[in-house]
């Protein structure tokens, strides 16, 4: 039985964690033993099959200063140690910053270390995270691009003989509830700078004829009791409803009729593709990599990256216009096929050298 040791920042909600727990119960369903090293001690939030062997280190990382100096050299050896251990086939690690301490850890152990970025290229990470990824990045086995624009990025930084292919994230199946559909636009993520929560809520204030329609926020971040303080002060407060986390987003997205990701940067954005594969017509800044998720004007709508007016003027045009979102809607569901889990693990597994 081939074995792959997964390097996971934690087990919190978070997009590489998600990521990272689909990829490992389909690997258990493929008979591959699979350990899951998360780096730091979290709850829980994604399940994961029982099959699989999870580890955390029994220290934590605080916000001290003396704590933020020794842990990554604790956590460092604690990674080598568990490879040592588990001697397996492959590792795999996502995260710009634990990417380059996977490498270190398995130096000399002769172990191929496969490494994906999951933020978008244009992310300025600090001097220091750039330094150890342009030492350490050319001695992985592979890397793993979410995208286009991630593929183009790297070659150019690291030349034509650096090891990568492309493949998106797996998007997990979406439980269809048989409900009615609501003149809803929603919202799914985090209330922080980089998701930009605020030029959604501007932009829905600018539409003057908004009738029945109402725009829904599920999520929670630094930025929450800034974004309610603004509907308030844009007098729409009466039409925006907060959700906080929630559990069934599944029956939100069924509920929608529309869906906007009006972020900054992402590197493969997991809830506008979740709301694609429910079959939402979608609305996105062109700040994230759109062309390898669907075709703009056919199965969702772009705008320039902080087109306020812009934005408001396409979330018009699909509240005016059920044909056109349905439209949008066929086409989405069908461009969500290219995500199946299956398909996803299968070209994962080949790459890692798993099967």
């Amino acid at each position: 039985m081939k074995k792959v040791l997964i390097i996971a920042p934690s087990r919190k909600m978070g997009g590489i964690e998600r990521a990272l727990s689909v990829l490992s119960n389909g690997f258990i369903k493929k008979n591959v033993k699979v350990t899951y090293v998360s780096c730091i001690n979290s709850i829980p939030f994604y399940e994961l099959d029982a099959a699989i062997n999870v580890k955390e280190p029994n220290f934590k990382r605080s916000g001290g200063l003396l704590n933020k100096i020794l842990f990554y050299p604790r956590l460092l050896f604690y990674l080598r140690k568990q490879i040592k251990i588990e001697k397996p086939n492959s590792v795999l690690c996502f995260g710009d910053l634990f990417n380059p301490l996977a490498l270190m850890a398995s130096k000399g152990l002769k172990v191929p270390v496969y490494i994906s970025d999951r933020t978008s290229p244009d992310f300025k990470f600090p001097k220091h995270i750039n330094w150890l990824k342009k030492i350490f990045y050319p001695k992985a086995s592979g890397f793993i691009a979410q995208t286009q624009r991630s593929f183009d990025y790297k070659r150019k930084e690291f030349g034509v003989n650096f090891n990568q292919i492309i493949i998106p994230n797996a998007i997990r199946e979406i439980k269809k509830y048989d409900v009615e559909k609501e003149k809803i636009i929603f919202y799914a993520g985090r209330f922080s700078w980089e998701k930009n929560p605020e030029a959604l809520v501007r932009a829905f204030a600018q539409i003057s004829e908004k009738g029945n329609w109402k725009l829904v926020m599920a999520g929670e971040g630094p930025q929450l009791k800034l974004i309610k303080n603004l509907t308030a002060e844009l007098k729409i407060i009466e039409q925006v409803q907060f959700l906080g986390a929630i559990s069934n987003i599944d029956e939100w997205l069924c509920r929608s009729s529309i869906f906007v990701l009006p972020s900054v940067l992402e590197g493969f954005p997991n809830a506008l593709c979740e709301a694609m594969s429910a079959g939402l017509p979608v609305v996105c800044f062109d700040s994230i990599p759109y062309e390898s998720l669907f075709e703009r004007g056919v199965s969702g709508e772009v705008v320039p990256l902080g087109d306020i007016e812009g934005l408001s003027e396409s979330l018009q045009k699909l509240m005016a216009d059920k044909t056109l979102r349905e439209q949008f809607s066929k086409e989405a569901s069908q461009r969500a096929r290219n995500w199946k889990k299956d398909v996803i693990v299968d070209k994962y597994m080949e790459f890692l050298k798993l099967s």
